[in-house]
Order: structure tokens, then C-alpha cells, then sequence
């Protein structure tokens, strides 16, 4: 058990590495120009709704993936054993970084396609935030199962 562990713990640390690489080679594509500069008018309808629609997307992921997360990791315990659980976890806490990490790669993306605005980056920073708290602990994946030996 304690090797299943560790190597979720790394897998999960691998995985925000990941994520936020993929951020960074996003920033950078879009100052080679890779990613189209500029794509929408400064101050027009379009940028208005490009921002407005990423807005309302990382203000719904961020509760969204927590809350997600936190459902699925508690409420079917009870039909699981230790193996299982640590499966589930790491399912969940992969999709939580799924969302996270688009709305990290779309923030960069809205950025570099609406120059004057850094709405794209403010969100894209927010999202950062959030996977750093979610930062993967041997204490959290204690205590969920720890939860799992009261429930049976």
C-alpha cells in the first residue's frame, strides 16, 4: 500500500508539472506568433464577448472542479477497498486538473488573441492558484483513507 502511495503522490505531481508546462509552451507560441496576436479588435463586441465568456467559464470551473472533486471522493467509499480508492482519487483529481489546466491554456490563448486586455492572464493566474492549492499531499490521501476505514 505505501508504494501505491508514493507513486500516486509522483504521478500526481507529474501530472501538475505537466499541466502547467503546457501552459508556459502556450505563452510562448503565442509570443513566437504561433498563436495569432491580436486575432480580435481591441475594445470591439467580440473581445467583450471572448472575455466575457472566459470569465464566466474559469468562475464555474474553479468551484466547479473543487466541488467536483470532493463529491466523487466521498460518496461512494463505502463500495471500495483501498486499491479502488486510490484509483478513484486519482481519476478525479486528473479531471479537476483537466479543467483547471484549460482554463489555464485558454487564459493564455484569450490573451494573446485579445492584445489589449489581460483578462486571459488574470484568469489564467487564478487557475494557477488553484492547482498549486491542490498541490497533492501524503496528509490528504491519509485522511481520504482514513475515511474509507470508518465507513466500512
Amino acid at each position: 500500500m505505501e508504494k501505491l502511495i508514493k507513486k500516486l503522490l509522483l504521478n500526481l505531481k507529474i501530472e501538475i508539472f505537466a499541466v502547467l508546462l503546457i501552459g508556459v509552451i502556450v505563452f510562448v507560441l503565442g509570443e513566437l506568433d504561433v498563436i495569432p496576436n491580436g486575432l480580435v479588435e481591441p475594445g470591439t463586441q467580440m473581445e467583450f464577448n471572448v472575455n466575457t465568456i472566459f470569465i464566466i467559464y474559469v468562475l464555474l470551473a474553479i468551484p466547479g472542479s473543487l466541488q467536483l472533486f470532493k463529491l466523487n471522493t466521498t460518496r461512494n467509499l463505502r463500495r471500495m477497498d483501498k486499491d479502488e480508492a486510490l484509483v478513484a482519487y486519482h481519476l478525479w483529481s486528473a479531471i479537476r486538473l483537466l479543467i483547471l489546466g484549460l482554463g489555464i491554456w485558454g487564459g493564455v490563448a484569450v490573451y494573446f488573441l485579445c492584445v489589449g486586455s489581460v483578462t486571459g492572464l488574470l484568469c489564467s493566474l487564478a487557475c494557477v492558484f488553484i492547482v498549486l492549492y491542490c498541490w497533492p499531499k501524503r496528509d490528504s490521501i491519509d485522511k481520504y483513507l482514513e475515511n474509507l476505514n470508518n465507513d466500512n
